[in-house]
């Protein structure tokens, strides 16, 4: 397609100038004066031939033709139709579309629904606020207290998600088995927390993988007088060893300090940018502006980042697989459990790996329970 452009230049001698377009072979597809301006039409490749032509006289660039006119004015139309799409999106994500009341109960459901109704919340009406939102789930839990434990609504785009929880009432106790407190594992025991039955073991102690700590069988005089399911925390100090291979090399990826900002799109099928980032490697923050049916519109700040390769000397490989094997350890503590020492028995430095071979002692819970069975007669002769 061929790019014509409109200039024009002040003159008295249009003709004159118009010869001299003629003798340099440059055509003009169109002319048109007003008052002493020459408005010229002609291709945009013959512009700067134009001003090499013609020195004594300035022209200026007036206008595109065509489809090139109307894509010159794409970008502001297209942030027209950005802005405009965002405010449209933000006034009608202020609207509730969909009320789900979750539980599996029909009757408590309908019980719900009907009081969220009366509360003037259903579809089609403006969100409410939090402490509204609050004030209606009081409102519903005081009025049905005995069927109703807990009730939680939350705000999913234009919809509202209304979790129950059931009040039930008198629940039946369950009677427990006797049982006795083992060793899930061996070690040295650090401290004893029972609660009921009889404690068979001491601090300082070694005991071994199912041996017997607390007992539910309560003696006197060296007889049987009660049965009981034992309960307690036994904490001993267990031994482990470990090993750690990790590369020599690794990445650092540092801030620069750039930054740009941008918007984003989110649905069911991913997430997606509005906009090309300007930036070729950067991390990302963003900030829900509005959701809209089920799309959310985020707010993005694209921060800069630059990649640089690094390599671990034994020291400082030596740390980090510390780190990385107290992680490991760390992920499967229990309440109270803790690590007490630890000792590198040894570290390597290959070609690409760092090897760590690591000694734990750690302070872990080894209470387990051990159920058993009594018959009648026992009973009836205690």
């Amino acid at each position: 397609m061929e790019h014509f452009i409109y200039i024009k230049c002040r003159t008295k001698f249009k003709n004159r100038i118009l010869m001299k377009l003629y003798k340099s072979h440059i055509n003009v597809y169109d002319i048109y004066t007003d008052h002493n301006d020459l408005y010229l039409k002609i291709k945009k490749e013959d512009q700067e031939r134009i001003k090499k032509e013609i020195v004594t006289t300035k022209f200026i660039f007036v206008k595109d033709t065509g489809l090139f006119q109307i894509q010159k004015l794409m970008p502001p139309l297209k942030v027209f139709m950005i802005v405009s799409f965002l405010f449209l999106t933000n006034f009608f994500s202020r609207f509730i579309v969909q009320v789900d009341v979750i539980h599996s109960n029909k009757e408590i459901r309908n019980l719900v629904a009907k009081s969220l109704e009366e509360e003037k919340i259903h579809v089609w009406t403006l969100k409410k606020d939090y402490n509204t939102l609050q004030s209606i789930k009081e409102k519903i839990i005081n009025r049905y207290k005995d069927q109703l434990e807990w009730i939680e609504i939350e705000n999913e785009g234009m919809r509202y998600v209304v979790r129950i929880e059931e009040r039930i009432l008198n629940p039946e106790k369950q009677e427990k088995p006797y049982c006795h407190i083992v060793a899930s594992k061996s070690g040295v025991i650090d401290r004893i927390m029972s609660t009921k039955g009889e404690v068979l073991v001491h601090e300082g102690q070694y005991v071994v993988e199912n041996e017997r700590l607390i007992t539910g069988e309560i003696t006197f005089n060296e007889n049987i007088v009660n049965q009981v399911c034992a309960e307690g925390s036994i904490y001993a100090e267990v031994f482990y060893k470990t090993s750690v291979s990790m590369p020599i090399q690794y990445t650092t990826k540092e801030k620069t300090g750039k930054k740009r900002w941008n918007l984003s799109i989110e649905n069911e099928t991913g997430k997606y940018k509005i906009f090309r980032s300007r930036l070729s490697t950067y991390e990302t923050e963003s900030r829900v502006l509005f959701h809209f049916f089920n799309f959310t519109i985020y707010f993005d700040t694209e921060y800069e980042t630059k990649e640089t390769q690094k390599e671990y000397d034994l020291e400082t490989g030596t740390n980090k697989a510390l780190e990385l094997a107290d992680e490991k350890i760390k992920a499967k503590f229990l309440e109270n459990e803790s690590i007490k020492t630890r000792k590198v028995l040894k570290n390597t430095l290959n070609d690409s790996t760092i090897d760590v071979d690591i000694f734990y002692s750690v302070i872990e819970n080894i209470a387990k329970v051990e159920e058993y069975s009594i018959s009648i007669e026992k009973e009836g002769n205690e």
